[in-house]
């Protein structure tokens, strides 16, 4: 539970956060493929984050900004919508440490943390995903699949009292364009 003076210093922060303009921030997926090893398929993809001050500020008052990257495998058809086959989700999250001036990432698919002394190079790490397996998707040659690859900023993830101010301001829905590709078996 937390404390009145810890609630007023988050209003105080949403305030301040408010009064920001948006400024131009993005997420944009540069490349991603699969390449199948064995019985298991690597995800390598390169993703450009740029956040906007409000982000920024609440990262540098003590907010874990969370990040997911959405792997969908989907069957396209010709005459209904397309199937949905796999949903695989990474997080990435970006915490920033005052006393040491560092940012620390981490992920859900590996259990490392590794620090950074500036917010482009933590934010370059997260966006770089090498040789990532992904072992939900099946070796089926029969069936024509796509990959997509979505990448955005996680509201939800954000303390309970910052989320109604986040839903309302566009600084803080940060999504990247669909990328899509042909699964090749």
């Amino acid at each position: 539970m937390l404390s009145k003076h810890a609630l007023l210093s988050m209003f105080m922060l949403l305030i301040s956060l408010s009064s920001y303009a948006a400024e131009p921030a993005s997420i944009t997926i540069k490349s991603a493929k699969l390449t199948q090893q064995q019985d298991t398929y690597l995800l390598n993809a390169q993703i450009n984050y740029q956040l906007t001050a409000e982000a920024i500020e609440a990262l540098h008052h003590g907010i874990t900004l969370t990040f997911n990257v959405d792997l969908s495998i989907i069957e396209p058809r010709p005459w209904l919508w397309s199937k949905h086959l796999n949903t695989i989700q990474l997080t990435y999250q970006i915490k920033y440490h005052t006393l040491a001036e560092t940012y620390q990432v981490s992920g859900n698919h590996n259990s490392t943390q590794h620090n950074f002394l500036s917010l482009d190079a933590a934010l370059h790490a997260i966006g770089s995903i090498r040789e990532t397996p992904i072992h939900a998707i099946t070796s089926t040659s029969s069936i024509t699949r796509e990959a997509t690859l979505n990448a955005y900023l996680n509201i939800e993830a954000l303390p309970l009292p910052m989320r109604p101010l986040a839903y309302f301001t566009p600084g803080w829905h940060l999504q990247s364009e669909q990328h899509l590709w042909p699964l090749k078996p």
